[in-house]
């Protein structure tokens, strides 16, 4: 028998890296995950900058209801018994310049709240919403070849209703509703807006990654933060071991990649390694949009509304094709507001905090690195922020951002893509970037390996990519 340092190693202590790792080490497996940042998360990360607490990237957490997947999956690690969730409802409120709805966590409610501001939708609204809460996934598979822009035109006549739920969906998967598959649109109502969305991590999100990291450990596995991977060793179209800094190596029976496909195939197995058809494949892939926040620190003097408890999403224009045409040009009409200080109201600091961010192309790094234009999207950001909150924009005593660059270089995700792969029609769920790759003994977990975007996505992923293991090693 073959012996190994690790029976399986894992790129990157992202949820979907934390969740594969905590699996397999309780399932018994001599696990080891390696993170190149100091603090593990990925995304769902917090950060403290002047005594004020910051999420990076993700603001929320969904599908916590009893049953819900990620409910189950962190009630099988034991995550929620060590953790404090708090729900908010309602979850979401939208701004548009002619409305403000509220999205709760009673589906007849919602629905309620859509009919009393488009009264001539009534029933198209109930058919919409009650299709997507109650129809079961596997049923909403004759959606994937549809875009959500023919799903909405099949329901709706108004245009204003139209764009709301499509801008939603940018924010939430980044890429437009005529090009997103209808659903990967469906699935993201239906558990972060829809039905069960507005949940919290006491502590913010970092509180919630480090305790998926303390579950892995209490399991028995090993987690080295601070360290790169620089590359995965293959032998016979077998993944053998990883090197990271310093020349090190761990021989390991079970490679799993939760990083950025490209870089775990182009940069660390190596293109002439894949293969060509394998390399034309990826080639052809394309990646979702990325973001632009802007963190700002508020004075005492001002007090953030409690309705920042919901996810706030504010739209400056009626038109979703407007929209989408102004992102492109980081003319930026739409940003979702989220308060780490007021979602979390027994937050050890009482400094308020707060986030504004909203979807950008990647363009290139130059365009980033120059102020000037950092500062124009910043200050629309903030201008949007400003019609919500009035008067906030005199209260601000710390203001800073993060590009599609600090996502690159945060996470090294290809283009800084903030989901993964795009969740086109002809992308979702493509067979040729799933859990199990071409090499073998080597695994994807994670948004990168296709099958959808968020929190809970991700989480999934790790469970089937640690499921996909322990079956081959029984």
């Amino acid at each position: 028998m073959d012996h190994y340092d690790y029976d399986a190693v894992i790129i990157g202590a992202g949820i979907g890296g934390l969740v594969c790792g905590c699996y397999l080490a309780k399932a018994g497996l001599r696990t080891l995950i390696v993170e190149k940042n100091a603090s593990a998360g990925g995304y769902c990360t917090s950060f403290t900058r002047n005594g004020y607490r910051f999420d990076a990237c993700v603001h929320f957490l969904s599908t916590l209801r009893e049953k819900g997947k990620f409910h189950t999956i962190l009630g099988n690690l034991g995550v929620l018994d060590k953790i404090k969730i708090v729900k908010q409802d309602p979850s979401d409120i939208i701004i548009t310049p002619d409305y403000k709805i509220k999205l709760f966590k009673n589906i007849d409610q919602t629905i309620a709240e859509f009919q009393k501001y488009f009264p001539d939708e009534k029933d198209g609204i109930a058919k919409f919403c009650n299709y997507i809460v109650s129809t079961p996934a596997m049923a909403l598979e004759q959606l994937r070849s549809k875009t959500l822009k023919e799903l909405l035109d099949s329901y709706f006549s108004d245009n204003s209703l139209k764009t709301i739920f499509s801008i939603l969906i940018l924010a939430l998967a980044g890429f437009p509703a005529h090009k997103i598959s209808a659903l990967v649109a469906c699935l993201i109502l239906k558990e972060f807006i829809l039905f069960d969305g507005g949940y919290y991590p006491v502590g913010g999100m970092q509180a919630f990654a480090d305790t998926l990291v303390q579950t892995f450990v209490d399991a028995g596995g090993k987690i080295i933060l601070g360290k790169k991977v620089n590359k995965i060793l293959v032998k016979n179209n077998k993944a053998i071991a990883v090197m990271i800094d310093n020349n090190v190596s761990f021989t390991t029976k079970h490679t799993v990649s939760a990083c950025d496909a490209r870089q775990t195939f182009y940069e660390l197995i190596g293109k002439d390694v894949l293969g060509l058809e394998n390399v034309q494949k990826i080639d052809k892939l394309v990646p979702s949009y990325s973001t632009f926040s802007v963190y700002l620190g508020i004075d005492d003097n001002f007090k953030l509304s409690p309705e920042l408890k919901a996810s706030i999403w504010i739209m400056d224009g009626r038109n979703g094709d407007e929209i989408y045409s102004k992102m492109l040009k980081c003319e930026c009409m739409f940003l979702g507001l989220a308060s780490p200080s007021i979602k979390d109201a027994s937050s050890k600091t009482k400094k308020q905090s707060l986030c504004l961010t909203s979807i950008v192309p990647f363009k290139n790094s130059s365009y980033w690195i120059n102020n000037e234009n950092r500062k124009l999207v910043e200050d629309r950001l903030i201008g949007m922020a400003e019609k919500v909150l009035p008067g906030i924009s005199k209260h601000i005593s710390l203001k800073f951002n993060s590009t599609p660059v600090t996502l690159n270089k945060w996470t090294c995700n290809y283009a800084g893509a903030a989901y993964g792969w795009a969740g086109t029609p002809e992308q979702f769920g493509n067979p040729d970037i799933s859990e199990v790759t071409p090499v073998e003994n080597l695994y994807l977990t994670g948004h990168w390996n296709n099958m959808g975007s968020g929190i809970t996505s991700v989480a999934n992923s790790g469970y089937n990519t640690a499921n996909s293991i322990l079956k081959k090693d029984e």
